[in-house]
């Protein structure tokens, strides 16, 4: 459940502040690798598990989150609409 709700908190921020197109996918990318360590990170710690167990979850998170961030993204800029921004009336 933490990891969700990072997920979707890198999301909203990429869905927010990121331009459409290639940069929007770059961040994507970088959000869903700091959701991944953010989240063995806490989890790590919360639930004190040793260094080969956080490094085989974060090796599947790097992997995944991506992909989770990418979705989520998308729906938010979907269905809550982008704000028009002054440099994309041109």
């Amino acid at each position: 459940m933490i990891a969700l709700l990072i997920d979707v908190l890198a999301a909203w921020l990429v869905a927010r502040y990121a331009p459409p197109g290639w940069k929007q996918m770059l961040a994507v990318l970088v959000g869903g690798w700091v959701a991944a360590f953010a989240d063995v990170a806490i989890l790590a710690f919360a639930f004190g598990w040793p260094m080969i167990d956080a490094l085989s979850r974060l090796t599947t998170g790097l992997l995944v989150h991506p992909l989770i961030v990418g979705g989520f993204a998308w729906l938010i800029a979907k269905f809550l609409g982008r704000r028009n921004r002054p440099s994309d009336a041109a």
